[in-house]
């Protein structure tokens, strides 16, 4: 399952959220920032080229079956790789709370084949990492968040649209707006699924 109608994209916007508590002191101009657990998720924020009703209606349809908050879907990262890579697996086993894993890459293009900005996935986990930096001496890739479950080694990381975000829309509310018989942009907001 997966937001499949939603073909043409032609502005993506994706925020990296996090919670911190920040305490400050006025008269010493001090301040404690704590951050409990590692409370990060992506935002998306979609917007379609403008098409025609019918193509827009079956985009709408795929967003309201997800009943609000209520139902989850998968969505291909929207946005295009950086790097050059094809296919890589995890060179070591990684544990929860790390931030760098050393790589065996199988298959790549011309150029690096990991660069900063990119998102990965490591196979069979539905958290979403971005590489912050790539090592090509040693090939350790540095990524952000900090793993949230162990990941073992020999494991296939998912590059570019293969990468599949795990969402669900923002709003309990679900919403069009259409021009009568022309084509129209369709926009959608959706977060990614923590737990």
């Amino acid at each position: 399952m997966g937001l499949t109608a939603l073909t043409q994209i032609a502005k993506a916007k994706i925020s990296s959220e996090t919670k911190s508590l920040v305490t400050k002191n006025k008269y010493s101009f001090t301040r404690q920032v704590r951050q409990l657990g590692q409370p990060q998720r992506w935002r998306i924020k979609l917007t379609s080229t403008a098409m025609p009703y019918q193509e827009a209606m079956a985009v709408y349809a795929e967003v309201a079956s997800l009943d609000g908050v209520f139902e989850k879907t998968k969505l291909s990262n929207p946005l295009p790789q950086i790097g050059s890579v094809l296919s890589a697996k995890t060179a070591e086993s990684i544990s929860q709370g790390e931030s760098s894993v050393r790589v065996a890459v199988s298959a790549k293009g011309e150029g690096v084949a990991f660069s900063a900005g990119d998102f990965i996935q490591f196979l069979g986990h539905h958290k979403v990492y971005q590489v912050t930096g790539f090592n090509s001496d040693a090939d350790i890739i540095h990524f952000y968040p900090k793993l949230k479950t162990n990941v073992a080694g020999n494991s296939a990381i998912q590059c570019g649209e293969n990468v599949q975000f795990l969402v669900y829309s923002d709003d309990d509310d679900t919403e069009i707006s259409i021009s009568a018989g022309r084509p129209i942009p369709v926009s959608i907001e959706l977060v990614e699924v923590t737990q």
